[in-house]
């Protein structure tokens, strides 16, 4: 169902929109890896707990970012 909702909306997207959400995707992957990292080593005490959540977070960012992207050539190939 999910698949079907995204795979609908990104038929309404054009080429450069499609290409911008994956890359502000991957972007946002980058910054929570960064703050995840950067704010354990700032902070007085390190969280594993803090570090964890910014690793799975930053991993399933990247991951959408790479599905936008194969939706993106898929999108490609029919056209």
């Amino acid at each position: 169902m999910v698949y079907e909702l995204l795979y609908n909306t990104f038929h309404m997207m054009n080429k450069k929109q499609i290409d911008n959400l994956s890359k502000y995707c991957y972007d946002v992957s980058k910054l929570v890896m960064g703050f995840a990292v950067v704010g354990n080593v700032i902070s007085d005490k390190f969280s594993w707990k803090a570090l964890a959540i910014g690793f799975i977070t930053a991993i399933v960012l990247l991951i959408i970012g790479f599905v936008i992207d194969l939706m993106e050539v898929n999108n490609n190939d029919r056209h």
